[in-house]
């Protein structure tokens, strides 16, 4: 009975990280512009990533495997953020179109 519970648990996290995955992969494709598909993409990404390694860790139910997977975890958390910062401050600095996006966006 109870695994019949942890398949189900992991059945519901997989679904859930999977899907916000899929809703990361489809904003990066409808944006142009690189600062909203980056956030997009980073927003949904960490969702995802905690939904599909919980799900592993409870279908593994090692405790040496789990706590493997929360390093993964939060080196994956860690180094999110840090590389959406760099890359959006390397847009802002060698995009010389970003002026004229910004005040596109300031008419609406």
């Amino acid at each position: 009975m109870i695994e019949y519970l942890r398949f189900g648990l992991a059945a519901l996290l997989m679904l859930l990280g999977v899907g916000a995955i899929l809703s990361s992969l489809a904003g990066v494709f409808r944006f142009d512009f690189v600062l909203n598909r980056m956030q997009s993409a980073a927003v949904s990404d960490t969702l995802g990533i905690l939904c599909v390694l919980l799900s592993l860790m409870v279908i593994s139910g090692e405790l040496a495997v789990c706590l493997k997977l929360l390093l993964i975890l939060v080196l994956l958390w860690f180094s999110s953020p840090i590389s959406s910062h760099l890359v959006s401050k390397l847009e802002v600095r060698t995009d010389p179109t970003l002026k004229e996006h910004l005040k596109e966006v300031d008419r609406t």
